[in-house]
């Protein structure tokens, strides 16, 4: 991933779960958040996933042609 706001840096992650981390961290480093609402958060968002995968992305119906 790039940012207009650092240019010429490029991140990379080997999964979802580790860029959860690493934005988490940010926030607390930045004073936006404390530790336990970045837990908080990033389990809520994980189990919001879940729920939208298994609930809401779901094949799309076809017809068959005649």
């Amino acid at each position: 991933m790039t940012s207009s706001t650092a240019p010429g840096v490029t991140r990379r992650w080997t999964n979802f779960a580790v860029f959860a981390d690493e934005v988490a961290n940010a926030r607390i480093w930045a004073g936006f958040h404390y530790r336990f609402s970045a837990r908080v958060g990033t389990d809520m968002g994980r189990k919001i996933g879940e729920h939208a995968v298994k609930n809401v992305m779901q094949p799309a119906a076809t017809t068959s042609a005649r």
